[in-house]
């Protein structure tokens, strides 16, 4: 039994340094239409690849996407844990080269949820006068409808206890639902990134005054 678990740590271990999740990735996001496609939603991310431990950073710089073997937590905006199944399904969605709008969906539903998770964690966005000021209720449906209209990625965002807790899924009588396209939570998430990159009071407030209007085109407020 001993020698069966050994096998198994050595072999994860092993594949952690082969790295080949990041290898996947690094092949695909190296074309000028994927590097535009992320540039503003993150400058340094940090991915953790559940099965085998796998860590790696990707760094852009808003003309390039590089690729760093290892994860230093505090130096990176956000950090996604994703499965080998989604990276596999990023780099099949990806690799022509270019995005279309099913694509965008495809690739936004894999970062979706682990992506606002790592997002709500912003001490700036835990503080509850704040989160009133901005006029954002504390239990929120969001879906990421797909161009189609017959698919959703979805989540259910609940604030308890000066903390946001992300949940898979729809819970709970919501006092707002949003139902975005690709292009608007790319927007949302491009949006959200400067204002924390600016953290300044300058910087929230003019998020939160652009967040109000946003809404509106991708939201409904519920009476509860």
């Amino acid at each position: 039994m001993k020698n069966f678990l050994y096998i198994i740590i050595l072999s994860k271990f092993i594949w952690s340094q082969e790295m080949p999740s990041m290898k996947a990735l690094e092949g695909i996001f190296q074309t000028s239409a994927i590097v535009d496609y992320f540039d503003g939603m993150f400058t340094h991310l940090g991915i953790i690849v559940k099965e085998t431990g796998e860590e790696f950073t990707i760094h852009h710089n808003g003309k390039s996407i590089k690729f760093i073997k290892g994860l230093n937590k505090n130096d990176v905006d956000f950090i996604v844990p994703l499965g080998i199944q989604n990276i596999e399904n990023m780099v099949s969605h990806a690799k022509s080269g270019t995005i279309s709008n099913q694509e965008s969906w495809q690739i936004l539903s894999v970062l979706f949820t682990p992506l606002t998770k790592e997002t709500l964690k912003s001490p700036v966005l835990s503080v509850n006068w704040r989160r009133k000021i901005a006029g954002v209720e504390d239990l929120t449906h969001v879906l990421l409808i797909s161009p189609n209209g017959k698919e959703a990625s979805k989540h259910t965002l609940i604030y308890v206890k000066n903390q946001w807790l992300v949940l898979e899924g729809l819970h709970g009588n919501p006092r707002r639902t949003y139902r975005m396209n690709p292009n608007q939570a790319i927007l949302y998430q491009k949006k959200i990134f400067a204002a924390m990159q600016k953290d300044s009071f300058i910087g929230w407030f003019q998020f939160s005054s652009w967040y109000k209007k946003w809404r509106e085109s991708c939201s409904e407020r519920h009476k509860v």
